[in-house]
């Protein structure tokens, strides 16, 4: 078992790029794993922005109806596909597919935590996973396939 250093150093390097390959090739196929509406983004808009972002209901503490912040609703695909209407009275989509940079539903997530239009507005700022979740999406088109979104309920409705 004798080997001269450069047989030794040769193998090592095969190793090596053996690893680096290894590693390279996973990335690759995580990145290259489709994100599903249904599947990965609904759950995202469901946990965090449909508090907010979804139908009037009456506030079972208050009895007051509530409406959806912004104008911004989020609870149905056609709704989240139509946009809404900004302060300069102005059709905002909020997915533009292909174009993260330029689809608020993912450009807010990523402001600054002390940013005033940081959403979600309260509790906790997405993970730096979900707001990939939401770019990655968007970057492959935001394709929702036939996705049908459950009435959602908002936790202080009256019952």
């Amino acid at each position: 078992m004798n080997q001269d250093p450069p047989l030794q150093m040769k193998s090592f390097r095969r190793i090596l790029f053996l690893f680096s390959v290894i590693a390279v090739l996973s990335q690759r196929s995580e990145a290259a794993e489709p994100v599903e509406f249904g599947k990965h983004v609904y759950p995202i808009l469901r946990d965090h922005c449909l508090k907010c972002h979804a139908a009037p209901y009456q506030d079972a503490r208050t009895g007051r109806t509530k409406k959806p912040k912004g104008g911004i609703r989020f609870d149905s695909v056609e709704l989240i596909k139509k946009g809404y209407i900004n302060d300069d009275d102005k059709l905002v989509k909020g997915v533009v597919a292909g174009k993260p940079a330029e689809s608020s539903l993912y450009t807010v997530t990523t402001l600054p935590a002390d940013h005033d239009d940081i959403m979600p507005a309260t509790g906790d700022p997405l993970t730096k996973e979900q707001q990939n979740v939401l770019k990655q999406w968007i970057a492959q088109g935001a394709d929702y396939s036939d996705f049908k979104a459950p009435v959602y309920i908002n936790p202080k409705a009256k019952k």
